[in-house]
């Protein structure tokens, strides 16, 4: 569309007056003082300045990064193991029962379901680390795969400084020193952290600023699984010393979840499996996921039992793991027993607690009075009814303080109440 001017426009332009009324539009602001010029010489100046501020900065972040680094050193990162999510594998979903029949199985399956396997166990292996001890140099030159004075354990956590590493205590005795050896096969000085003989683990720590790169690239913490959640028939991978000599790998399934054992101050569960070692074999069992789900320890098996792998549940380990890695005494009391259900406690009139079968000697229950056939019903202002319970505030304390135990004992009219004043102690 054209414009077309209009006559009237032409005929009454704007007069003066609206011409001086808008002029200040086109005024231009000035700054007078020249208080917002910068000059060419003013630039190089803070240049200047801002190159030597830099280079100050760099020379006094490497000077102080030895003293940073020991200072790290001095003060590693608390340790935290998560506990299991559930627990309790009765409250896991129901499954549903419609039953679908799988496809039949080739050969090719089988090589596919082996090569999964194996990628699982090598990429957890990862996690796996040979815990040896020696009397002597000359030690370290034994070519013997079945040492007593190797072990196998797992990098369970890294504070900062340390790397902290879970295995048997088994070499953690009067030796002249313990050395830990990674999946890529360099050997590095290792110490003891914390140990706890009742169940036989400790925690060593190799200083992180030891390791070569390749060391570090090669290396990875472990991931924690739950226990309580294996069942019957999952498939487990066997790593460490199993056999009795390190870097080795098994397959096979989990015969028994439910297999429980007897320890001062706790019951355990057990994972026991269809797979073959050796009597001294130690290591770790992992799920398909490469989660460990049990710490193997075949000491505790039976003398009969063919020396099939069997291992602690890592669910009962978890609480343990976390006071070893921060270098603090795992709790002790000294009794073994049993929890008394309902029905025994209507059949039998025994107090609903823990039933003491057996008071460990020279230990603090037994200085503080603690009988066989005492039911334990409280610690502290806590009630218990269960041994899972007991363990749990047990585990609460601090080795060296004073506890009160409520119980209960047996007299001639039944059972009476009494309490007893234990000091907290440790097996270390």
């Amino acid at each position: 569309m054209e414009y077309h001017e209009e006559p009237r426009d032409r005929e009454n332009p704007p007069d003066a007056e609206s011409e001086e009324e808008y002029a200040f539009l086109q005024e231009t602001l000035k700054d007078e003082s020249g208080r917002g010029r910068i000059s060419r010489g003013m630039v190089v100046k803070y240049a200047c300045l801002g190159l030597v501020f830099g280079l100050t900065a760099s020379l006094g972040f490497f000077a102080l990064k030895p003293w940073a680094e020991r200072m790290n050193h001095d003060d590693p990162d608390q340790i935290t193991i998560p506990e299991d999510e559930n627990q309790n594998p009765e409250e896991t979903e129901e499954v549903s029962e419609e039953i679908i029949e799988p496809p039949p199985l080739t050969i090719d399956n089988y090589r596919e379901m082996n090569k999964a396997l194996y990628d699982v166990g090598n990429e957890t292996s990862r996690c796996v680390v040979e815990v040896l001890g020696a009397g002597t140099e000359d030690d370290w030159q034994e070519t013997e795969y079945d040492k007593v004075g190797s072990v196998s354990g797992i990098l369970v956590a890294d504070n900062g400084p340390e790397l902290l590493i879970f295995a048997s205590s088994r070499v953690a005795g009067n030796l002249e020193s313990i050395q830990a050896k990674f999946t890529d096969g360099k050997t590095y000085v290792a110490q003891l952290k914390q140990k706890d003989e009742n169940l036989g683990f400790a925690v060593y720590s190799v200083q992180k600023n030891r390791l070569s790169d390749s060391t570090k690239s090669r290396i990875a913490v472990a991931s924690l699984g739950s226990s309580a959640t294996v069942s019957q028939g999952d498939t487990v991978i066997a790593l460490g010393s199993p056999f009795g000599y390190a870097g080795a790998m098994g397959f096979g399934v989990v015969a028994s979840p439910k297999n429980t054992i007897l320890n001062p101050d706790g019951e355990y569960r057990l994972i026991c499996t269809d797979i073959s070692g050796a009597r001294n074999g130690t290591g770790a069992l992992v799920n398909i996921k490469g989660e460990i789900v049990g710490m193997i320890d075949q000491t505790i098996s039976e003398e009969d039992s063919m020396n099939l792998v069997t291992g602690y549940g890592i669910s009962d380990l978890k609480s343990m793991i976390e006071l070893l890695s921060n270098g603090e005494q795992v709790p002790y009391f000294g009794i073994t027993g049993v929890t008394v259900t309902e029905d025994i406690s209507q059949q039998q009139g025994i107090p609903l607690g823990v039933y003491v079968q057996e008071v460990q000697a020279d230990s603090p229950a037994m200085a503080a009075g603690i009988q066989s056939g005492d039911v334990i019903v409280g610690i502290g202002k806590e009630k218990i009814v269960t041994l899972s319970a007991y363990r749990m505030l047990l585990l609460k304390q601090e080795a060296g303080k004073s506890v009160k135990l409520e119980g209960m004992r047996k007299g001639t009219d039944g059972y009476v109440a009494i309490e007893y004043n234990v000091t907290v102690g440790s097996r270390n």
